[in-house]
């Protein structure tokens, strides 16, 4: 939820020049600590979106292992509890509460209309807001003025926007929203004054609804919603039969397995191998069971990334902890096993590293000849590269490193191959202040050379934030994995077409883990529940098998 309580009290305070109270601070923090022994986290572990080491250093949020016994929450859980936590400075919402009528207009809610808004946050499975076209600039700044307006001058809207079950409901007229998706729908034209009120309204509403039903439920007033989200499987005579191969053909599949996922899955040769803390499973295409595929690793083991070429050897870049007491102890490592769970070799990654960093890669993909990782924590790596491509034969031996000046590279911004069988990765322009559209594209990599090679930029459409898994498709030369959706591309068109957006996604966005197929679909393995544990290299958080679904999402673009 983009507009969050606090930031609208703070600005509210800033007009009124309210003074916060010093035990407000102190009830906040009291709040959060709560929480965090309770089990409960914040935005870190989004939807079970679980860090790594890496990523937490660089947003400067790493925690000291506690003490404490194994407990199970469920992601939804989260949504409702981490803005309650930055939300329960509505204390904040009552100490701004002497601006009137907007106070008035939040209490006037009775508790069903409440219990109608929490509900929504519960049971939304994305974790963030959607909509099904960005606001066009005029509507942005109409938008900030008539929120100055409602927050100060009483400016309500005359209705309210629609609540919609399923995105087929809205018919292009006014606005609307989809709760389990968290999604806003706006018409084609440009929005009215009363539409964006209506959306301004729906907004302050939502946000006073999670903070008002979070004290009831620490009151014991109120119990959180018993919700379970219905799980509508694919069918045994379409699982039973080839149908489960076809590019078009979308598969639910609830895991029967016993591996807790953790960081990474990926697509092999009619089979997909899926990581957990110290091993790998394998699992056919269309089933739902797994088999262990490897777990010799002789130490505390986390895999990060892994593919398979084409004899069958299957690649994984790990982390590898020397002292298994002690997370600062942990390395880059990268091994080859063979289509038999055997291990075939280790492959020195500390040579390539800077000493006074671990390394971290998330991508790695390969060609007929080279194997390409996207590496941060390089010797030498250059300042302003996040990561830098480094390209490896098939013995580990350096053959080259790619970091272009012109373009950025994005360690989590992916590796694949396309259709024409070399690897490609994501591109950006650098940031610059003065120039907030950075363009977005692909680019083909020479890894003998160390270069880009074919460069596709500025392809993406307006918003898109990020793209991943670039794959050959069934019916394009390129299938993206985007955070706003599933983007299909043939070179010579003008932008990439979103062929799913993330609000019709068959499950959780962000929170799951995704591979492309090598038929052009995308896999997406997502889980409803998670546990926890402490140990002595840190919180750890499992899967919990029988929670946990896979998807198979087409990659074709709609009739």
């Amino acid at each position: 939820m983009t507009d969050r309580w606090e930031e609208k009290i703070f600005r509210m305070a800033e007009q009124e020049q309210i003074v916060m109270p010093r035990k407000m601070s102190d009830r906040i923090e009291n709040v959060l600590c709560k929480l965090e022994h309770m089990g409960q986290y914040t935005g870190e572990y989004a939807e079970g979106d679980i860090e790594d080491q890496y990523v937490q250093e660089r947003k400067g949020r790493r925690h000291a292992p506690k003490e404490g016994k194994a407990v199970r929450f469920r992601m939804n859980w989260k949504k409702s509890i981490v803005l309650a936590a930055a939300l329960v400075m509505l204390v904040s919402a009552t100490a701004a509460a002497s601006v009137g009528a907007l106070r008035e207009r939040m209490e006037a809610m009775n508790r069903e209309k409440i219990e109608q808004y929490f509900a929504q946050i519960y049971a939304n499975r994305v974790g963030h807001d959607n909509y099904n076209r960005p606001y066009l600039a005029t509507e942005k700044e109409r938008m900030k003025e008539l929120r100055g307006s409602y927050e100060s001058q009483t400016l309500f809207p005359d209705g309210e926007l629609t609540m919609i079950d399923r995105a087929e409901d809205y018919k292009g007229r006014g606005v609307a929203f989809l709760g389990n998706t968290a999604t806003f729908f706006f018409p084609e034209k440009e929005m009215s004054d009363e539409e964006l009120l209506q959306i301004i309204d729906f907004m302050y509403k939502r946000d006073y609804s999670l903070q008002k039903m979070n004290e009831m439920i620490q009151e014991g007033e109120a119990r959180m919603p018993d919700f379970e989200e219905e799980i509508q499987a694919t069918e045994e005579e379409i699982l039973n039969t080839d149908a489960v191969y076809e590019p078009a053909q979308a598969l639910t599949i609830p895991y029967t397995g016993e591996l807790e996922l953790d960081l990474t899955i990926a697509a092999g040769r009619n089979e997909i191998f899926l990581a957990g803390f110290n091993a790998v499973h394998r699992m056919k295409t269309g089933s739902s069971e797994s088999e262990l595929f490897f777990d010799d690793f002789g130490a505390e083991t986390r895999i990060l990334a892994m593919c398979q070429d084409k004899n069958g050897d299957l690649y994984l870049a790990l982390w590898q902890w020397a002292d298994g007491n002690d997370p600062e102890s942990n390395r880059l490592a990268l091994w080859v096993v063979d289509a038999q769970g055997e291990l075939l070799r280790k492959i020195d990654m500390a040579q390539y590293l800077s000493p006074e960093k671990q390394g971290y890669t998330r991508r790695m993909a390969l060609d007929d000849d080279y194997l390409y990782l996207s590496v941060a924590g390089l010797e030498n790596q250059k300042k302003n590269q996040e990561c830098e491509i480094l390209v490896l034969d098939r013995e580990g031996n350096y053959v080259s490193r790619i970091a272009p000046d012109e373009y950025e590279l994005n360690s989590l911004g992916g590796l694949g191959l396309g259709r024409d069988g070399r690897v490609y990765t994501q591109i950006e322009k650098f940031y610059d202040p003065d120039e907030p559209d950075r363009g977005m594209g692909i680019a083909s990599l020479d890894g003998e050379k160390g270069e880009l090679g074919d460069i596709y930029f500025d392809i993406m459409p307006e918003g898109t934030i990020m793209i991943d898994i670039i794959a050959p498709g069934a019916e394009s030369d390129f299938v993206f994995w985007g955070y706003d959706g599933i983007f299909a591309y043939d070179p010579g068109d003008e932008k990439a077409e979103m062929i799913l957006p993330a609000y019709e996604a068959p499950c959780s966005w962000e929170g799951a883990r995704y591979c492309a197929l090598p038929d052009g679909r995308i896999l997406f393995a997502s889980a409803s529940e998670y546990r926890s544990e402490e140990t002595p290299l840190g919180k750890r958080f499992y899967a919990v098998p029988e929670k946990t679904c896979f998807y198979y999402v087409p990659g074709v673009r709609a009739e």
